[in-house]
Parts: structure tokens; C-alpha cells; sequence
């Protein structure tokens, strides 16, 4: 794995937490990424950038409570399911996610391959993107600190696509373990997995998500904490995997 590439896809995520457009702007720049627009409503938010190779990312923000954004909350806790193409979401993770990807396509140039990045409420966003957008358009997936929204069907049927993803789970990460009791959302991403476990750049690739356990470390949500980590492993190319 490409732990530089993954680092810098979780700064990207933390980046689409900004919500105005010049805060927006300067921080996708100061990754060196050529920023395009903002895609920002009370319960969804998404940035456009170009990065310095030409590759184009769609970041999606997660739950941005702090900011008083009270409706991404609701979405979070929003968990009846929803049909969708080839299996089930969560309501709340699939509320205007739709509109998102027609802004995207509307706003890059016709035929573009889209990156997707998110933490949290929008690296579950990332992966139900596969059952709004042609495979064909879809390139790297990456999901940070994602909750169980996303079904087993969907993980099945759109398999191919999934083998793109690289999800990331940090420590014993409480949020990223929500649904905690719903039988109904039991399931991560079948795809190897890294489990970042502690801030000396000790980590664990899972062959299977659903191998880890998650737990009830509520700061190991953190984007911070994942950054940190990430950080730390790019920059040690002599760090290996722990047992």
C-alpha cells in the first residue's frame, strides 16, 4: 500500500470539513491541489480539487456538528434502510447524496474519473457512491473512520469496484463502530483493511473489514488522530505491518 497516497487522501478529507468557499480554497491548496468548487447544503458537503498529476477528487465532509450543523447528526442517527442500486444504505448516509454527484459531474468536464475521499458520515458516503456512479468513472476510494451504514448487498454486488477501496480504522474507534447493537448494519467493506493502532506507527492490514472488532474509544474518531498516525507510518518507509 501506498501509505503517502493514503495520508494525503485523509488530508483531503479533513479539507472538505471547511465550509466556506475561500476556507475551502486555501486549505485544498496548501496540499497542492488546483481547487474547483464547493458543494455545500445544511446536511451535505463535498470539494472539488484537481491534484498537481491531473487526478480529480470529490473529498466528503463528515458530521459537521461542531460547526452547528445540526442535520448531519440526524443523518448519522437516520438508519432505516434504503434500496438502492444493488443493496441497502442507511437513509442518512444516502440524503442528498444523489444531488452531490450531480453537482460533480455537472461542475468537472464530461468523462471525468472521480477519487473519492471521506471521514466518518462521508467515508460511508464514499462507498455508496457505487451504487450512484458508472464504475467506469470511479477511481481510488478511500474511507476514513466509516460507521456500518452500508450494506452487505451492496458490498457483494458491486464487489469489482469495491476492490478499489481503502478503508482505514483507527485504534478501538466508538463512533466508527456505530451502529452499535442494530443487527441491521453489521457489515464493513470485505477488502483489506488498515488498522492504525497507536501514534508510534504501529498498524495492522486486515484481509477482511469485518475482522475488526471496533470498540468504544470515542477520541479515536478523531480525524486528527488518524492524520497523525498515517503521518507517521508515510514517513517511516522501514515500518511493517504488526502481527
Amino acid at each position: 500500500m501506498d501509505f503517502g497516497a493514503i495520508a494525503l487522501a485523509c488530508r483531503r478529507a479533513d479539507a472538505a470539513y471547511q465550509t466556506t468557499f475561500d476556507t475551502s480554497k486555501s486549505a485544498f491548496t496548501a496540499l497542492g491541489d488546483s481547487w474547483v468548487s464547493l458543494y455545500t447544503t445544511d446536511s451535505m458537503q463535498a470539494a472539488l480539487s484537481v491534484d498537481p498529476v491531473g487526478a480529480t477528487w470529490l473529498s466528503i465532509s463528515g458530521t459537521r456538528a461542531s460547526d452547528g450543523y445540526l442535520a448531519d447528526v440526524f443523518r448519522d442517527v437516520s438508519l432505516e434502510p434504503k434500496a438502492v442500486n444493488g443493496g441497502t444504505v442507511t437513509a442518512g448516509v444516502w440524503a442528498n447524496l444523489e444531488t452531490v454527484w450531480d453537482w460533480a459531474r455537472d461542475t468537472a468536464p464530461a468523462g471525468t474519473v472521480f477519487n473519492v475521499t471521506g471521514h466518518s458520515l462521508g467515508a460511508a458516503r464514499c462507498q455508496a457512491s457505487v451504487a450512484i456512479v458508472d464504475p467506469k468513472r470511479l477511481g481510488a476510494l478511500y474511507a476514513f473512520a466509516s460507521p456500518k451504514f452500508i450494506g452487505a448487498d451492496l458490498f457483494k454486488s458491486h464487489a469489482a469496484v469495491f476492490q478499489r477501496l481503502i478503508p482505514v480504522v483507527n485504534g478501538n474507534d466508538g463512533w466508527a463502530s456505530w451502529p452499535w447493537l442494530d443487527l441491521r448494519w453489521r457489515s464493513r467493506a470485505p477488502v483489506q483493511t488498515v488498522w492504525l493502532k497507536d501514534d508510534r506507527g504501529t498498524f495492522t492490514v486486515l484481509p477482511d473489514g469485518n475482522q475488526w472488532k471496533g470498540g468504544w474509544a470515542f477520541e479515536d474518531h478523531d480525524i486528527g488522530s488518524y492524520q497523525k498516525r498515517l503521518d507517521v507510518i508515510a514517513a517511516a518507509s522501514d515500518i511493517k505491518p504488526a502481527a
